[in-house]
């Protein structure tokens, strides 16, 4: 049984609130085009975003012609989840999917809540089920120290948000089997309280050992 999410209780708020936060980050839409055009270029046509939340950046890859499965932890965002798109409970560090099944997975701020210690296996479970040569797209808070929010939408949340450096997910990326493709970094806007990375990557063809460190 999966266990209750910190955000079920807060999960029809949230999807409400949030609704057409990309509307106003063209930026961010920006990324998640290229990383459709991206899965496209390659004759991909299935995607995965791992921790979907409602929804919105499923909904922006579905709109560029992809078909997407949405996985969330959370069973309130999945029942708040809406738009042209399959959706399923579950945990993205244990993936119910095969491997090399899915053409490329969007985590879309799903490690945000993950520390940097449990991210080599998280990575190398996109891996398994992406195709070789399929596409990887991370977006995550940058530059900040972690936001412990304990209230939102007026009821007691315990949610910690951590903020990722940039090249160490990056190298661990390599670790992981994927080759880095493009990034970027854009500063905080809005009610933003962290910088924003966007990390694109593709599989390795095939798997091998990483090198030993400083060699």
């Amino acid at each position: 049984m999966t266990p209750a999410s910190p955000y079920d209780a807060i999960a029809p708020d949230y999807a409400a609130a949030f609704a057409d936060e990309l509307g106003s980050r063209p930026f961010d839409r920006g990324f998640l085009s290229s990383f459709a055009r991206s899965v496209r270029s390659s004759r991909g046509t299935t995607v995965l975003d791992a921790g979907c939340g409602p929804g919105q950046a499923a909904r922006e890859l579905a709109s560029a012609g992809l078909d997407v499965l949405g996985l969330d932890a959370s069973k309130g965002m999945i029942t708040a989840a809406s738009g042209p798109a399959s959706w399923v409970v579950g945990d993205m560090t244990a993936l119910p999917l095969a491997d090399g099944s899915v053409h490329g997975v969007c985590a879309w701020y799903s490690i945000v809540h993950t520390p940097t210690a449990d991210l080599p296996a998280l990575l190398s479970e996109f891996r398994r089920v992406t195709v070789p040569d399929g596409w990887l797209l991370l977006a995550f808070q940058t530059a900040a120290p972690t936001r412990e929010l304990r209230s939102a939408f007026g009821r007691d949340v315990h949610l910690d948000y951590l903020r990722h450096d940039v090249d160490e997910v990056q190298s661990l990326l390599i670790d992981s089997g994927y080759v880095l493709h493009r990034d970027a970094v854009r500063s905080a806007h809005g009610t933003e309280t962290a910088a924003q990375a966007f990390v694109v990557a593709r599989a390795r063809d095939h798997l091998v050992e990483p090198p030993p460190r400083g060699c």
